[in-house]
């Protein structure tokens, strides 16, 4: 954010529903979750936000694909007319897959149009990579399956191999344009963690972990598949490579979020073994991240708890 501002001379950003980018004042700013900035407020001002990409609960109760994409129309919209609220925004910050929102999926062409957008109004587009970089989605960047290239990409989380604490910001070369020391902290360039960071990048590459997470994904979505046509409370389910997730909802019709569901979900397969966490909006999402490394056979071993729990749950709350 602050090499946006820096190279446009602007300081509004438009962010969407459902996105998460941090927990620090400038972050939680451009973070829609409630909870999260409660207590916290004011923080950066002129943040504006939009419907994102969600088709399973379209903010426009549109249906894809003849919708045209009536989230990205309605950005358009924010910029073409002058009593919008949005002002020349510096940049678009977008995670190309929306983690803490709840694994949400954007059809193709999503990020390709917010991309165009962005260029037709001289404004930068920021790409969150942090939970959906270096493989996690089958691609090496998620970006990639739109290929689009962003004007800024944040990492983290699998660049330090998980493990270790290690995070960047990519940038064009052309926005480089920091006076030396223009940007400071005490832990920049740790040579520990880049160490670990060369070491898990060429692990990645050198084992085709990307190739790999996009094989086992596709292996995960369809066995969850299955398991919503067996059951009656899935209500969705969605994903890319290894960030695959279950929506749960009380009746199909009305989507209405089964949340505590979720949490008896979650317990038990805590009891027996298996490690899931919730997400989304309410949150009633149940989120499958798991290591790239992962063998069939404990994806099979895991989901098969969770076929279980949630079978048993919904057997229990009859």
């Amino acid at each position: 954010m602050k090499v946006a501002k820096f190279n446009t001379k602007r300081h509004t950003f438009l962010a969407f529903h459902g996105g998460y980018h941090g927990m620090t004042g400038g972050a939680l700013s451009v973070t829609s979750k409630k909870a999260f900035k409660s207590g916290y407020l004011p923080l950066f001002p002129d943040i504006h936000f939009a419907p994102y990409a969600y088709c399973y609960r379209c903010a426009f109760g549109k249906e894809y694909p003849e919708c045209d994409m009536r989230c990205v129309r309605y950005v358009e919209y924010l910029f073409s007319d002058p009593e919008s609220g949005l002002t020349d925004p510096a940049a678009i910050i977008v995670e190309p897959i929306q983690g803490e929102g709840g694994f949400i999926v954007p059809p193709d062409g999503y990020l390709r149009e917010l991309r165009r957008i962005c260029e037709e109004n001289s404004t930068l587009l920021i790409v969150d990579e942090i939970q959906t970089g270096f493989g996690r989605t089958g691609k090496m960047f998620a970006c990639e399956h739109d290929n689009v290239t962003p004007d800024i990409m944040t990492i983290a989380k699998a660049v330090g191999g998980i493990g270790l604490p290690l995070s960047g910001c990519l940038i064009r070369r052309d926005l480089d344009t920091w006076e030396p020391g223009g940007h400071l902290g005490t832990f920049r360039g740790n040579v520990l963690a880049c160490v670990a960071g060369l070491a898990a990048i060429n692990f990645t590459l050198e084992k085709g972990l990307v190739e790999r997470a996009a094989k086992e994904g596709s292996h995960m979505l369809k066995r969850l598949k299955e398991l919503q046509r067996e059951t009656e409370t899935i209500g969705d389910v969605r994903g890319k490579g290894l960030m695959v997730a279950a929506e749960f909802v009380e009746d199909r019709k009305t989507k209405k979020p089964a949340v505590e569901l979720v949490k008896k979900v979650q317990a038990k397969c805590l009891e027996r073994g298996v490690l899931v966490w919730k997400a989304g909006h309410w949150p009633n999402v149940i989120r499958f991240l798991p290591p790239l490394i992962i063998t069939r056979e404990h994806i099979d071993k895991g989901l098969d708890v969770f076929s279980d729990a949630v079978k048993e749950t919904e057997h229990e709350l009859k």
